[in-house]
């Protein structure tokens, strides 16, 4: 709630900069006043406020309204859940990798911070499904989802379905040997799944080829870019015999 006569402070203008900043811009606001004139109820519609009530205000009526507010968000936020998460494996989905990606693309330009980007893809699955069925390839893409978000420990990691056979695993904060670190040790938590694959060279189960990428972001980059470098890197993993990290 703000009020639009605190002292020294523009109850519009901080829900303006509320509303314009990712992390804050989902909150509802409720603007508190003293007036009951039209034009100052669509001020603060118009800055993104949610209600705008005038006081006096009896207190039980005001708790109704915030109690209502925050039961609405409650269901937006479930709704938004539901269409973020890949029906099968229950990651992310690739409309929430995209959204998550910019958002924390902002962040590291703001704040001059390393990103890292893991693209991993599941070597020769066209094959694995080709021996043992899709309802097979199902359970494997499941499996090998949960064992990459095994490793993830931060809640600012994400990993997300970016299509087909193949993740992505968003880290903020993370400079390139610690996402390194972080694509052995899912590589070989895979590996170690111990999932038949006859059709993968040489092994004789389940693997993976990863490529990773990390940047301090500026204005002169593009989130495009950075993942190309990330594709261009799986690329190489998978030209040069698969189940291997390149980045």
């Amino acid at each position: 709630m703000l009020d639009t006569l605190i002292q020294d402070v523009d109850g519009h203008e901080i829900c303006s900069q509320l509303k314009s900043m990712p992390e804050t811009e989902n909150i509802p606001i409720i603007i508190l006043s003293n007036s009951n004139q039209v034009e100052d109820e669509l001020a603060a519609l118009d800055k993104g406020a949610i209600d705008f009530v005038t006081k006096p205000v009896e207190a039980l009526i005001l708790k109704a309204r915030v109690a209502n507010h925050l039961f609405q968000k409650r269901d937006r936020d479930q709704l938004k859940l539901m269409s973020s998460i890949d029906a099968l494996t229950e990651v992310a989905n690739r409309r929430r990798f995209d959204e998550y990606l910019h958002l924390e693309w902002r962040r590291a330009v703001r704040s001059r911070y390393p990103i890292s980007l893991l693209m991993i893809d599941i070597d020769y699955f066209k094959s694995y499904n080709d021996t043992y069925g899709h309802q097979k390839g199902d359970e494997c893409l499941k499996a090998v989802a949960s064992e990459i978000k095994q490793h993830l420990r931060r809640p600012s990691d994400m990993v997300a379905r970016y299509g087909g056979e193949e993740f992505s695993v968003i880290l903020p904060e993370t400079p390139s040997y610690s996402a390194f670190s972080l694509a052995k040790r899912i590589w070989s938590g895979v590996g170690n799944l111990n999932i038949e694959h006859t059709g993968s060279a040489r092994v004789g189960h389940l693997t993976i080829s990863v490529g990773a990428a990390t940047t301090i972001p500026d204005e002169n980059q593009s989130i495009s870019q950075f993942i190309e470098i990330s594709d261009k890197n799986l690329y190489k993993s998978k030209s040069e015999g698969r189940n291997r990290i390149t980045g």
